[in-house]
Order: C-alpha cells, then structure tokens, then sequence
C-alpha cells in the first residue's frame, strides 16, 4: 500500500497565487506605464521631450539639494552640469528619431507588399489612425 501524498499545508497555495498575482499586475502596470509614456512623447512632439527633460533635470537637482545639502555654489555647478547633459541627450534624440521614421516607413513598405490592393487601402487608413498628426507628416 503506498502513502498518499501529503497536502501542502491550507492557504499556502492561496499565498503563492496572490504573490504571483500581485507580481504580475504590478510588471503589467510598468509595462504599461513605459508604453503609454513614449506614445505620450511621440504624441506630443520634440518640444515635449524638451519639457519633460527639463522637469527630470529639477527633480534630480531638488532631490540631490535636498539630499546632500549642496552648498548654493554646488547647487549652481549640479545644475550646469545637468543642463548640459540634458542638451546632449536632446540632441542624441532628435538624431535618433529621423532614423526611428525610416525604419518604420521601411516596416509598412515591406508589409504593404504582402498585400492585396485592398488590404493596401484599409492597412493606409489603419496607419493613419495610429500615427499622431505630426508624425504623419514627417
């Protein structure tokens, strides 16, 4: 006669089912929150990007203040120094991007060619909807 085979203890299952519940709504919300953030800024243009850099530089230099207690001399200095890397890094996008433009037109190009004419004219509307207006026309 062989044992049977002993149950884990009641609720533990329970508990790794909540703990993977959990885990997997909060990666979800990342994700989800890192996507919505880059439509956002492809939506809203360079100058957004701009802002948004702007807004990362303070926080960062309020929180170092506060943090450090950097003198006002050291204050002024971390700031010249974010700023300029800021510009650095608007300037690396706003390279980027033109080549992020092609490879996209070079996506819906090679797609375009496996279709027939009339998918070719639903998948030109289906483009339209998902790009914001000042992309359309880059």
């Amino acid at each position: 006669m062989t044992d049977p085979v002993a149950a884990p203890p009641r609720g533990t299952s329970t508990k790794v089912v909540a703990t993977i519940v959990v885990v997997v709504a909060f990666v979800g919300g990342l994700v989800i929150g890192a996507i919505g953030d880059r439509l956002w800024m492809l939506h809203r243009g360079p100058s957004s990007h701009r802002l948004a850099m702007h807004a990362i530089t303070a926080r960062v230099l309020s929180r170092l203040d506060s943090e450090l207690s950097l003198t006002p001399q050291q204050h002024e200095q971390v700031k010249k120094i974010l700023d300029a890397h800021a510009a650095r890094m608007q300037t690396i996008w706003e390279g980027v991007r033109p080549q992020i433009h092609r490879e996209v037109d070079q996506n819906n190009a090679e797609i375009e060619q496996v279709l027939t004419p009339e998918q070719r004219q639903k998948f030109d509307k289906l483009k339209m909807q998902f790009l914001p207006r000042h992309i359309r026309h880059f």
